[in-house]
């Protein structure tokens, strides 16, 4: 009994080779973890994948061979350990960023109408009594709201704090709207019959005096569209989320011209195009120059004539400008 228990021993730590279905954000320290319980054997993974270039290279789907695996790892109770990837979706590569709720819940948007908030932030800092009063709130500071009870809100609510912005123009309508940006996100902690008390919960603006405050609205997921585009004709760029730019790099969140009505979904793809230029060529005739991609942006919210946009990739040095113009892609990746 004493030996069939040793052999039994060691068998169960046996070294073996394991397969790994690489999902999205995975990274090879997060798989050396999974298997070794340290990220440092990342390396031996990569020397044992010699088809896989660098780290940065994972795409989800890809098989990878984990070398010298003691036992089963896996919760499943088996060596082989599988994500699922959506139907459809685009295969980004893990060094690019996951398109987030977070990403998706502080894009902000264009309006072209009046809203309609819950109410208005009456003060910021408003745990600082008999001190001067900063004018900007941030994570952790209190904020006075001017409804309370009355107006039916309950301890534990959450609210978006938006903010009406500069104002832009529809280059196809004229129509003239405002660029509504996100604050940042706060929650209820006490109440009045007419004001309440609010913690900020995240910041993605300094929250002032005045500020909107909406329903807090979680973002659902998001899935790249990689079909083929459509043709919805010119999309044009109304501004950025950063009010301070008056151009976008990459991962920047930029305003578009076109949205729901027009057909335009979450996950829609768009390429920005650098200028046609016309020049004489060797015949001294003149010609227009071809239009070079310059960069790849993801939709992540849409209003009924205007959406947000994630940009993913730059393919030139040339970066995004107000009033540049953008066609429906195919993919995010070439």
């Amino acid at each position: 009994m004493k030996y069939a228990t040793l052999l039994f021993a060691l068998l169960a730590t046996a070294s073996v080779a394991s397969e790994y279905v690489v999902g999205y954000g995975d990274t090879l320290s997060d798989i050396s973890l999974h298997y070794y319980g340290t990220w440092e054997k990342w390396v031996d993974i990569l020397e044992a994948n010699p088809e896989l270039q660098g780290a940065e290279y994972l795409v989800p789907g890809m098989v990878l061979e984990i070398p010298n695996v003691t036992g089963v790892t896996s919760a499943s109770g088996s060596s082989r350990y599988v994500t699922e990837i959506p139907a459809g979706a685009v295969l980004i590569r893990s060094s690019e960023p996951v398109i987030s709720r977070i990403q998706r819940e502080s894009a902000g948007f264009v309006s072209y109408s009046h809203l309609n908030p819950e109410g208005y932030v009456l003060a910021t800092n408003a745990e600082e009594e008999g001190v001067y009063r900063h004018i900007t709130a941030l994570p952790g500071d209190l904020l006075e709201l001017d409804f309370g009870a009355n107006q039916g809100v309950e301890v534990g609510r959450v609210y978006h704090v938006l903010r009406q912005c500069e104002e832009v123009e529809d280059p196809d309508t004229g129509t003239r709207g405002h660029i509504i940006r996100v604050a940042g996100v706060c929650q209820v902690e006490s109440i009045t019959p007419s004001t309440s008390i609010a913690k900020v919960q995240h910041g993605y603006l300094p929250i002032l005096e005045g500020d909107m405050l909406m329903p807090y609205q979680a973002a659902g997921d998001i899935c790249i569209q990689n079909e083929p585009g459509v043709d919805r004709g010119l999309i044009w760029v109304l501004g950025f989320r950063d009010p301070d730019r008056d151009c976008a790099f990459t991962y920047d969140v930029i305003y578009l011209s076109a949205g729901s009505s027009q057909g335009i979904s979450p996950g829609d793809v768009f390429t920005a195009y650098s200028a046609s230029e016309q020049v004489r060529d060797v015949s001294d005739q003149l010609v227009y120059t071809a239009e070079i991609p310059i960069s790849d942006v993801v939709v992540l919210t849409t209003e009924a004539r205007s959406c947000a946009a994630l940009i993913v990739s730059t393919r030139t040095a040339d970066l995004i400008e107000l009033g540049d113009k953008l066609y429906l892609s195919r993919s995010q990746v070439d």
